[in-house]
This record gives C-alpha cells, sequence and structure tokens, in this order.
C-alpha cells in the first residue's frame, strides 16, 4: 500500500483534510439548523432519533473520508503515469471504494464533500462507466435519505431527480475539463519527448558527419607520412655506406615521423568512414590570412593578431590536425558572425606556446537589431566534437554585449 501511495502522498493527504474539513462544516451547519430551540421540550424518542441521526451521520461519513483514498487510486490506465507498484487489479477496488463514498451520502452530510470529489475524479480520470455508475449510486442515496432517512418534509421526486442530475453535471463538466487539461499536457509532453529525441538524433549525425569529416582530412596526411618512413628505411637498408652522422639524422627523421603519424592514426581509429568520397584536407593556419581575406571582401572586418610563440613565421610548424583544426574553428566562427551580427568587427587572437598548447579566441558584438534566422548550434556541436577528440577544450560565452568563442588545444610534437 505504501508503495503506490508514495508519489501523490501529498496530494491524497490534502484532498482527504479538505474532504474532512469540509464535511464537518457542512454537517455541523446542515444538523445544527435542524436541531430544536429548545432541547429540554423535546420528547425523549424525538431525541433520541436525533441523536441516532446524528451519530449515523458522524459515522457514515467518516467511513466516507477513510475509504476516499481507495478511490482515488491511482490505476494504470489514469491518464498520469502510475506510480510503481499500481496494478490494473486494482480497477474493482477502485470502483467499489467511490461507490462507498458516494453510497454514504444517504445516511451522511459528513461524506457529501468527499462524494463531490469521487465525482469530479471518476469524470476526469475513470471509465465513462464508472462516472454514470457513481451518479446512479447518488440518485439512489439522495431518494433513500429523503423517503426513508428523513421523511418528514420530502422533496417532490422530479425536484430531487433534478437536483442530483445538476450536481452531478457540475461534477462531469470540472471533470471532463479536468481530463481534457491532462490529455493536452500530456500530448505537449510526447511532442516534447520527440522533438528532444530528433534534436538528439541530429547531434548525434553532426558528430558523425565531424568525425567522417576529420577522418578524410588526415587520411593524405597519414599516407604521406607513411610513405616517408617508408623511403627512409629503404634508404638504410640499400645504402650501408652511409656515415654515422647521416644515418643519425635519418633515425631521428624516422622516429618524429612514426610519432606524429601514430598520433594521427589513433585519431583516425576514432571513426568509421561510410563511404569513398574525396579525402583532400582542409587549409590550417598557413592559409587563415587567405580565410581572414575573403571575409573582409565580403564586409566583415576581422583583426587577427598572434601571440606568443606563434608568430607569423612559425604557424607552419603546428601540428597538421591541430593547425586545420583550428582553420575550421576560425572559419565557422566567421561564418556565424557574418549570419547573426552582419558588419560587426571579429577580434581573432591566436596565442600559442610549446608547453602551454594554443589558444584560439574569437569575439563578435551582438546586433540587437538584426533578426536572423538561427541555425540550431549544429556546427559549434561539429566544433566541440573536433576538438574533444584532439582532447582540447571548446568554451561559448553569450553576454548581453558579444559572443565569444574560446578553443585550446595542446600542441603536440
Amino acid at each position: 500500500m505504501i508503495t503506490w501511495l508514495r508519489r501523490p502522498l501529498w496530494r491524497l493527504l490534502g484532498t482527504v483534510a479538505v474532504a474532512l474539513m469540509t464535511g464537518l462544516v457542512t454537517l455541523v451547519l446542515v444538523r445544527g439548523s435542524a436541531l430544536p430551540d429548545s432541547p429540554e421540550a423535546v420528547p425523549e424518542a424525538e431525541a433520541l432519533r436525533l441523536s441516532l441521526i446524528l451519530f449515523g451521520d458522524l459515522l457514515a461519513g467518516l467511513l466516507a473520508v477513510a475509504v476516499l483514498p481507495f478511490a482515488l487510486r491511482p490505476l494504470r490506465d489514469d491518464a498520469d503515469t502510475p506510480p510503481l507498484g499500481a496494478r490494473a487489479t486494482g480497477a474493482g477496488w477502485a470502483l467499489a471504494a467511490g461507490l462507498v463514498v458516494v453510497a454514504a451520502t444517504a445516511l451522511s452530510t459528513l461524506a457529501v464533500p468527499a462524494s463531490l470529489i469521487v465525482l469530479v475524479s471518476f469524470a476526469s480520470r475513470r471509465p465513462r462507466a464508472w462516472f454514470v455508475a457513481s451518479v446512479a449510486v447518488l440518485a439512489l442515496a439522495a431518494w433513500i435519505n429523503a423517503y426513508v432517512v428523513e421523511p418528514g418534509d420530502p422533496f417532490p421526486l422530479w425536484a430531487l431527480l433534478l437536483f442530483v442530475l445538476g450536481v452531478a453535471g457540475v461534477a462531469g463538466l470540472i471533470g471532463s475539463a479536468r481530463r481534457s487539461r491532462r490529455a493536452l499536457v500530456q500530448s505537449l509532453r510526447q511532442e516534447a519527448a520527440g522533438a528532444r529525441r530528433e534534436r538528439a538524433a541530429h547531434i548525434e549525425q553532426v558528430r558523425a558527419a565531424e568525425r567522417t569529416r576529420i577522418a578524410r582530412e588526415m587520411h593524405d596526411t597519414l599516407s604521406h607520412r607513411l610513405s616517408l618512413i617508408s623511403l627512409h628505411a629503404g634508404a638504410l637498408e640499400y645504402r650501408p655506406d652511409l656515415g654515422a652522422h647521416t644515418v643519425q639524422q635519418t633515425s631521428r627523421v624516422l622516429r618524429e615521423t612514426a610519432r606524429t603519424a601514430s598520433q594521427e592514426l589513433r585519431t583516425v581509429l576514432t571513426v568509421l568512414r561510410e563511404d569513398g568520397q574525396g579525402t583532400s584536407p582542409d587549409p590550417g593556419l598557413t592559409a587563415l590570412e587567405d580565410l581572414i581575406v575573403t571575409a573582409r571582401a565580403a564586409g566583415t572586418t576581422v583583426d587577427l593578431e598572434f601571440g606568443g610563440e606563434l608568430a607569423e613565421t612559425t604557424v607552419g610548424k603546428v601540428p597538421a590536425v591541430t593547425s586545420r583544426a583550428l582553420y575550421r574553428i576560425t572559419q565557422e566562427c566567421l561564418t556565424n558572425a557574418r549570419k547573426h551580427a552582419p558588419g560587426q568587427p571579429v577580434q581573432l587572437r591566436v596565442h600559442g606556446d610549446r608547453g602551454e598548447g594554443i589558444t584560439l579566441t574569437v569575439t563578435n558584438p551582438h546586433t540587437p537589431a538584426h533578426t536572423a534566422e538561427l541555425g540550431g548550434g549544429f556546427g559549434l556541436i561539429g566544433l566541440q566534437e573536433r576538438v574533444q577528440l584532439l582532447e582540447g577544450r571548446l568554451h561559448v560565452q553569450s553576454t548581453a554585449e558579444a559572443f565569444t568563442v574560446t578553443a585550446w588545444l595542446p600542441w603536440q610534437n
């Protein structure tokens, strides 16, 4: 029992408390107005009858309030998702408990609020037949109360039925509104979950495409390094007359080339090539000036600054994989700036030291008046995937003044 009460316990206790307090107020008002002004003048038989009615009202009302949680028990066919442990076999017990609460109104005014809660709950969360059955029991209970329990001055039958139908109609309208709202909320949740799944799938596609792109970019570079290793190894094999100094230099070239090739091979092995499309690599930092010239020709003011050991004369010494990644990040940032902040200047800072790595910072101001169509950030997701594969970091920050992309990549030897 504790299992199926766990999730909605606070709501259930609140509902029971409201039913009990409202029922007690109704009991005091109804039964208090029926008490005689002079209790001493009441015959003993009439006093006994009133005492029995009041005792029966209180007892039946407390029974109805005690059974109310079972009538409101969440089931598997509810619009809401039931808590763990709810079983479909409890539907019969929930229906029986609800009918007991409604039937208690035949003897108790204290049970009236609880019965109204059951009617609304049946109309909003249960099968339609449950609500019809509860209305029939309510009509029977009203007839018993009016013609059997207190037959002093009963209502006409048509007026009694009209009153019951009115109460049932109001409860049915409230329940139907809650059912419609619950269905709408559930539909919106399903749509949101579907949108999240679709976006997650799209993100995975972008990441897979970026990994495939990286593999293609490094195909030619890796093949070139392997061919160098083969060439120098062949020279050592077929030229035994080489001097010690030449052999030492050739061995150093072999060692450095093999280490670089192994690093690039480790990155290549993280992806699977899906097709045989072209494998020409993207340009690197050496082509950064051409990229900036193209951006300036398109109307974007770009301020480029190199720092640390990354002077323009040493740009070509940056490892090819890192150089291409920096080029791609710069290219994507310039595209975003041209798309979302046209006419705004872009500050590009590239600072690198062999012992500390390379930091690329691209900053451009926002354009509040511009309402460009946003693309969803999939370009930045691709860059994030590329940077992570190189064991780097990518940070995107958007403030009221500017949009900044900061990337850090290790300077691999």
